[in-house]
This record gives C-alpha cells, structure tokens and sequence, in this order.
C-alpha cells in the first residue's frame, strides 16, 4: 500500500481539467500513471534507459504512461508493458515486441541487454508488482466503494447482481468474466479513476493465501462469503481447508469494514462468531437484516420472492429460477445495501439482472424440449441446487440429467460423484446420462437409490449422450415441455450437448 503521507496529498479530487501536477499523480481521470508513480508502487529500481544516461536523466525525461499493459499484442503507444511470466509463458521474451508497438516504458524482473531507450523498472516478482501497482490505484481512490465476493459457488452471479444494483446507484466498475485470480483482479482495478462510485470485485482462488494476497490488493470496504462448500479439495484437503482459505477474505479486511453474513451457512456463522467487524446478515431466517420470504415460481419463468430489509418489504422478480438464486439475490442486495443503496434501487438492480451464459438459462430446442443450460462449472453444492431447481418447476414434466465430472475434488472424487448419483434418483428424475471419469460412478449409485437400469447411462462423450436423447424421442419417451439439465464442470464443456441437440427438428 502507499504511504499514508502520501494519500492524504493524492486522495484529493484535481481541479477540472487539471493533469494533476503538484497533487501527486498523472491524473485521477483516466488510468494514466507517471513513472514516480510506478516506482513508489513497485519498490522498483530504475535502470538506465540508454548508455550514456543515467537513472536520473531518464527519470527526469520520463512521460506519462496512458496504461499499464501486460499483453504485448495490445500495447498501443505510450503504455507500460509489465513483463508477467506463468508455466508457459516468459513475458520477458515479449519486450521488444511491446517496444515496437510504442511502449514508452518496461516494468521486467532482470535487466535488459542492450538497454533499450525508454525507462526500465526492475522489481523482484511481476506479479507482485502487478498487484502492488493496482493496490496503489485503488488507494487514490478514496471516495470509491469497493465491494469484494468470493465463495465455493454462486460468487459470479452475487458479483453481477452486486454490479446490477450499484449501477442504479453511481459510476461502477467490475471484474469481468473469470477474471478473479492474482492476475484477473489487479487488472480489473487498475482502470479505476475518481470518477467511479463503487467497484465490485470477484475474488478466486486455487489454494490458501490467495485470497489473502487479492483482499490486501482490493482493501474492500464491504466483503461477502457467498457459502463454503465442497471445491477445490484437490488443493485445500477438506471442508475446513475451503473455509480457512475462502475466510481469508473477512480476516485480511481492515477493522472499518462491512462483513455480508450468510447465515445459512454454518461454517461462516462460526468464523464470524468471534469477530467485532461491523456486519450484515442475509438469509431466509428470522434473524437476517436482508431476508425472503413467499417463494413463488413466475408463469413466464423466474421466480418471486418478498424481499425484507431495514423493516421495509416488498416484492422482487427475478430472471432466473432457484433457490439458491433466492439467496444469491439476498447477497447482492445486502452488500448493496451496506453502500448506501436503497430498497427501490436494489429492486431495480435485481430486477434488471439477467443469468449469464451457460448459468442455468432456459432455452426450448426446435422439438420443444425445455433445456436448462448450467454448464458453467459445478461443484457438489452447485450439482444439488440445480437438481433441486428442476424437481421444484418440472411439474408433470418428465426431466434428464446429462451430468459431467466435477473436477479438482481430489480424494473426495468418488464419495461426491457416489453422492451425486444418489441426488438424482432423489430428486426424482426419470433418466441421467453421465459423462467423465466418474460417470460409471454416478450411475451405479443412481441404480443403487432405485432407478432402472435401462434409464440410466455412463457415456464415452458428450455426443453419445446426445444420442441417448435423440432416441428417446423418436421412440416418444420425451415430448414437448420435458426437461433436460446439463452441468458439469467448465473443463467438460458440457455445453457441447446442447450445441448437438440443438439441430433436433
């Protein structure tokens, strides 16, 4: 983080038009950056830019960089290029590529050979500079509110709802797609200028510290843990692993923050339990400042709910189906609420929020078959919500799970597919096709629980499931309305079910 002197001079807003000289900074307008800027954040050492000047010239000489950049291919004149290496990659090889498409500057972790005539950082690690330099960004913004999500599920949807909600409200800025990781997040951060109102931040991760490394990053000022469930056990060993790693998040933030409690989960009531951070709870108990209530489906699809918060009430239609969406919307609306949003403002926000891709979509294929895409990823949780949203709309429709793995379980691989065979039976549907490593796993236990053998498939791949379906119905075993769930997890793609069901006439 910078220093405290020097947020008290940078904090302050410019004068209209103003490039910011004497304030500290290039300008708070735009993600420009000067090279003082770009040392103080770094830790940096400058090399010379040419033989024959020294550090001190070429500081003196140095412009202002427009951006930082970390892709050599989009580097337009006068960027930054941040040399980041990963497994496959060196972006130090990158440097004179960047330097021929106009790069007015270097931020590399060795010197350069022959020094190239523009300014050159030199740091330790990259990466860390990366997430030191958007750290640096995030602290001239002193008016903005940032938001930060993470969870074993449901975080993307909780972050767009999130950003829905607070776009009624001021300027906000948001990570986009997957980008949540050491990489994703910094960058998702570095465009902030004062102009922006809130930012909201999703926050992944693989194994512990990350979080703690992007809560150190983001210093948000609200936090939610949407839940803490069964994912990524390969690398964190157990349920309690996941909740130490996803509770990075409430422990790394400072003591003014707001902390968004799920009470429905008990994991994250117990790390909470001890903590005297100001905090919000959401849930369907009684007890939740932000709670439902009269859960309703909606004809036209979605679901309603009376959404209760601050002794007010009133009612929400949502655009997608689920419980758990219920309870994801209750997340959104909490942490907004902890901005300053109001009811009116969070209806309007939940109301105009729309699933994403592949995030349990309905889409009717040419014969009629209702498909619920949820092919984005899964994990155990995920699975059972999914299959509890089906079971709670299917009516008197017959329904089809055309399941894949759930990756990165490690030991807990079998046990969870076991289970998730089980819940299929459970929950009543009529047929599973299984596709993956641990297909013939889910099947056996789908049979175990009671059905049939004959109505219950492992498959070789995604176009053999296809087929299954295709001869259900020619044979008149599926008819118009029925219903078809595809998840699994995103190295899967699952998607590819449906892209060879979609031609069915």
């Amino acid at each position: 983080m910078i220093r405290e002197m020097e947020r008290q001079t940078i904090g302050k807003q410019p004068p209209s038009g103003a490039m910011g000289f004497g304030y500290g900074f290039a300008t708070l307008q735009d993600p420009s950056w000067t090279l003082d800027q770009v040392l103080l954040a770094t830790g940096g050492r400058l090399a010379s830019g040419k033989a024959g000047r020294s550090a001190s010239q070429v500081k003196a000489e140095a412009p202002f960089f427009r951006s930082i950049s970390t892709d050599s291919r989009t580097i337009t004149p006068g960027d930054i290029f941040l040399a980041l290496s990963g497994e496959n990659f060196d972006g130090f090889t990158f440097t004179s590529q960047a330097i021929k498409l106009g790069a007015s500057g270097l931020i590399v972790d060795r010197p350069l050979d022959p020094a190239p005539p523009l300014p050159v950082v030199i740091v330790a690690d990259c990466l860390r500079a990366l997430g030191d330099l958007a750290a640096y960004r995030r602290g001239l913004i002193k008016d903005m509110k940032v938001l930060a999500i993470t969870g074993s599920s449901g975080k993307t949807t909780v972050k767009e709802m999130t950003a829905s909600i607070l776009s009624q409200c001021g300027k906000t800025i948001k990570t986009q797609g997957n980008f949540n990781n050491l990489i994703g997040l910094p960058l998702s951060l570095l465009p902030v200028n004062y102009r922006h109102d809130f930012a909201v931040m999703e926050m992944g991760m693989n194994a512990p510290g990350e979080i703690a490394r992007l809560t150190e990053i983001a210093d948000p000022d609200i936090a939610c843990i949407t839940n803490v469930h069964p994912a990524h056990l390969a690398g964190l060993g157990s349920i309690e692993g996941v909740a130490r790693a996803k509770g990075e998040l409430f422990a790394g933030c400072r003591g003014s923050a707001t902390l968004v409690v799920n009470l429905e989960d008990p994991l994250i009531r117990k790390m909470v339990r001890k903590s005297r951070k100001k905090m919000i709870s959401f849930g369907f108990r009684r007890e939740a400042t932000v709670r439902a209530t009269r859960l309703a489906a909606l004809r036209q699809g979605g679901l309603a709910f009376t959404l209760n918060l601050g002794g007010l009430t009133t009612r929400v239609a949502l655009r997608t189906i689920g419980k758990h969406n219920v309870l994801n919307a209750l997340a959104a609306a909490a942490g907004a609420y902890a901005a300053g949003a109001d009811i009116d403002k969070i209806v309007a926000g939940l109301e105009a929020f729309a699933p994403g891709t592949n995030r349990l979509g309905i889409c009717q294929l040419p014969c009629g078959l209702q498909v619920i895409n949820d092919s984005y990823n899964a994990n155990p949780a995920s699975m059972n919500a999914a299959l509890a949203t089906v079971a709670m709309i299917k009516g008197s429709a017959r329904t089809v799970a055309v399941l894949g793995d759930m990756l990165e379980l490690g030991d807990f691989s079998a046990e969870a597919h076991a289970t998730l065979g089980s819940l299929v039976a459970q929950h009543g549907f009529n047929y599973l096709y299984a596709v993956g490593d641990y297909a013939a796993v889910m099947v056996a236990a789908a049979q175990k629980a009671g059905m049939t053998a004959n109505r219950t498939k492992h498959c070789a791949d995604k176009a053999e499931a296809a087929a299954h379906i295709q001869k259900l119905l020619s044979e008149g075993n599926l008819q118009k309305n029925d219903i078809i769930l595809v998840k699994g997890s995103r190295g899967m793609r699952m998607e590819q079910v449906i892209a060879a069901l979609n031609p069915l006439p």
